[in-house]
């Protein structure tokens, strides 16, 4: 883990879309788990796998960031 300070330009936009990518990962699952019936027109037997494969990779990339970027060594 580099203090912000010591992060170079390209590190600290990687930092912040990947946070911003996470968020939209697992927001876009829930959406589709809970809402896919008024926004998209996504078969019925497609809905829970896509939300629960989006939730779940949404998540997964938050690890990740929080591994390279957040955990102390």
């Amino acid at each position: 883990m580099k203090p912000e300070q010591y992060m170079t330009t390209f590190d600290l936009v990687m930092k912040y879309l990947g946070i911003l990518m996470a968020t939209v990962y697992v927001t876009a699952g829930i959406t589709v788990l809970f809402r896919s019936h008024e926004l998209f027109n996504i078969p019925k037997p497609y809905i829970v796998p896509l939300g629960i494969g989006l939730t779940t990779y949404g998540i997964f990339r938050g690890y990740r960031l929080y591994q390279e970027y957040f955990k102390k060594p």
